[in-house]
This record gives C-alpha cells, structure tokens and sequence, in this order.
C-alpha cells in the first residue's frame, strides 16, 4: 500500500520532489551551483518576505535551533523563552546548554502564550536581549503571536528569534514587515520535501548583536554562511538542493499565499470533521490553533494508541502520539505539506471506520 504520512513532518512527498533528488549530483563550488543557488535564494526571499539573504543549512530543524542560539547570544546574556509545548522546552535546553540565563514564560500544554506576561518581564527587566518563540508548536496545535512579539521587540534592545520550522508557508509570517530578526525553516514540513536542510535568515539587527559576540560553533557560524553565500561554507546536500529548486517551482506554480490559504482550510476541515464524531481539539480557541496539525482527544472509549495501530495495519495512515502530558492520551493528525481537503478525506473516513469498529468491539 502506498505510504500515508497524516503527520508534522516528515510529510508527504511528490513524485517531482522525489525525482529531482535523484539526479546525478555537481560539485557543490560549481558555477552551476552558484547560480542554482541564486535563483533558489530568490524564491526564499519572497517566502520569507525579506530582502535579507536566506541560507541554507544541512541539518535538521533542530541544528537550526542551536546555531540561533550560538550565534545571536553570549554567556551569560539573559533572555526569555516562550515555553508551551515540547519544542519550546527545546529552546530552554539548548539556551541552558550555551549557558545562557533563560528566563521561562511559560502556559499550559494546548494553550497560547499570553504576550502580555511577556511584556511584563521585559519592562521589569531592561537587560534582556532576546525572545525565542516556536510559532507553530507541533506537540500541541498551538500558535504563538508572533506579530505581537515582533512588536514588543521593536523599540526594545531585544531580538526576535522565530523557530518557524513548521509554521513558513502554513502561516502568514512577513518577516520584514512584522520585524522578525531571526527566521528558521525545515525542508520536511512546508517544503514538501524529506528532511536535511534547514533555511534561516537574519535581520541587520540581529547581525550587529552575532558581529559583536564571540564566535562560539565553527560548522553552524552565521559569519562563514554569510563569507561563502550563496554557496554553503561546508559541504551541501546536492540532492536535496536539487528537490528544494523542484520543491519551489511547485510551491511558486500555486502560489504562495494560496499554499498559506489552503493549509489553514485543510486544518479547520479536519478539526471539523472530528469533532462531529466525537473528536475534542486540545486547543479549545479556533484562533489559537495552527494549520500544521490537529492535536485530538479521541472519542470516549476509543483507545488513542488502538486507533492509530488499525490506521497503520489497515491503511498504512501514519498518526502520531502525543507528547509530553498528552502522550498515550490524543492523536497528532498532521495535514502539511502536500495534503488538500480530497486526499485528508479519504483519511477522515478511514478514521471514522475505525473509530466505529473499535466501539463496535468495546
């Protein structure tokens, strides 16, 4: 049977992607390279709607992370992470780990963060020098207000760090125009396309706080991405940039803002959908729900881990557990990247036959 990822990512590939991936690699400092290069750094730059560069990592989502955090900060720097879901935990760790001084603002699993605590830690205390935010946290279907964070950073001597690994091209996110001083991208989850690659770019500001600090990673330095761009400063995965120039030929095809439209349609049909059988979104407000997943409790009776065992078995349909509080207890349906409302459908009824086979059976 045909593999079916209702997943956060790693998601559902197209044939083209697949394909492209597939040819014959070039040397990575070719001037072919370079100008494959350029054209794809362009069509980044709409995305992410800056006229600032945007680089291509080898990595996972989570390299992207790091290299925020090495590049942007110094020992000792204080700074606020927004923690409500498990990759926001992540950014904790990781600041830890570079010995930052975190301070947590923090809410429930399944609920967005209220800006204006975040607000109230940054009038008290004038020497923070960063926010890092997950916009769309996958381990809960919840969306951060970014927009408002952008704006609480503005006229402060704060950067904005966005991990939106899952949330570029599921969300509007107007870099520029809303002020992000630091965006991170996945290949796997927008992108449409197999994890390796990350993508992240870096405001003026944000330059002057990584020129001023001491260089602290040699393979993620912002400063040896930016001396070889557009070229990598290590070497690339070419058959990945080869899926990413195929990946954006057909995310441009459709159109940006509508890939954005159909995500978000695609995301409030499924919770919908559930609902009337008896699903519960864990993010109870509409407005605070993203458009990368759909985190559910399962109907009373229904065996979370069960249901997601017949879907595998019967459908080869991958649902995820939840995490950290909610682990054992909900499913994760994924619907980004290459998902519309007719190949969800045929996942919803095939839900929907199980959920009525596991009552039938209780």
């Amino acid at each position: 049977m045909k593999n079916r990822l209702a997943t956060p990512g790693p998601a559902m590939v197209p044939n083209s992607i697949l394909l492209a991936g597939a040819q014959e690699p070039i040397h990575h400092r070719s001037a072919e390279m370079k100008t494959i290069m350029e054209e794809i750094g362009t069509d980044l730059k709409d995305i992410f709607q800056t006229q600032s560069d945007i680089y291509v990592q080898l990595s996972s989502g989570t390299g992207g992370m790091e290299a925020a955090v090495a590049n942007c900060f110094q020992p000792g720097d204080r700074v606020i992470v927004v923690n409500n879901g498990y990759f926001g935990q992540r950014f904790v760790e990781l600041c830890e780990i570079y010995q930052l001084n975190v301070v947590q603002v923090s809410s429930d699993w399944g609920t967005a963060i209220n800006v204006d605590d975040v607000e109230n830690k940054l009038d008290a205390d004038p020497s923070i020098k960063g926010i890092f935010v997950v916009y769309s946290e996958t381990s809960t279907g919840v969306l951060n207000d970014v927009q408002r964070l952008a704006q609480l950073c503005h006229h402060r001597n704060a950067l904005l760090i966005v991990d939106a690994i899952s949330a570029l091209l599921t969300q509007p996110l107007p870099m520029e125009l809303w002020g992000v001083d630091v965006v991170i991208a996945a290949s796997h989850k927008g992108f449409m396309m197999p994890p390796g690659l990350v993508f992240f770019s870096v405001s003026e500001k944000a330059w002057k706080a990584v020129e001023s600090n001491p260089e602290r990673s040699y393979y993620f330095s912002y400063r040896r991405f930016r001396q070889f761009y557009p070229l990598a400063p290590s070497s690339p995965a070419v058959s990945l940039i080869f899926s990413l120039r195929e990946s954006l030929n057909l995310l441009k095809q459709e159109g940006f803002s509508n890939v954005i439209e159909r995500h978000q349609n695609v995301a409030k049909f499924v919770s919908s959908e559930l609902e009337k059988i008896g699903f519960r979104n864990v993010v109870e407000r509409e407005s605070d729900r993203n458009s990368v997943i759909s985190v559910l409790e399962t109907p009373q009776g229904v065996d979370p881990a069960k249901l997601r065992k017949l879907l595998s078995e019967n459908y080869n349909i991958t649902v995820t557990d939840g995490q950290g509080p909610f682990k054992g207890k909900v499913i994760r349906f994924g619907h980004i990247g290459a998902m519309d409302k007719f190949e969800v459908g045929s996942y919803l009824r095939a839900i929907e036959e199980q959920v009525n086979h596991l009552k039938e059976n209780q």
